[in-house]
């Protein structure tokens, strides 16, 4: 907010219409982006969906290990 440039009121308009602006445009492209990824991943074989699945299972379970190794208890 500058003053010297104007009414706050008008400044403020601005600058909420181009967060809107921006907002609307990096969540449309994120939107198209995933749409795309989408379309893409599920044309994959089984044995890269099979694959995918061992992979997801397996960093839960690393996960899971890390967690209960880093003994978060009270001693």
């Amino acid at each position: 907010m500058d003053p010297s440039r104007g009414d706050a009121w008008t400044q403020i308009l601005v600058l909420g219409v181009t967060l809107a602006a921006l907002g609307l445009l990096t969540d449309g492209l994120y939107a198209l982006l995933g749409g795309t990824a989408s379309v893409a991943l599920r044309r994959r074989s089984a044995r890269f969906r099979r694959a995918q699945r061992y992979f997801s299972g397996g960093v839960y379970l690393a996960l899971g290990a890390a967690s209960a190794a880093s003994g978060s208890g009270k001693d």
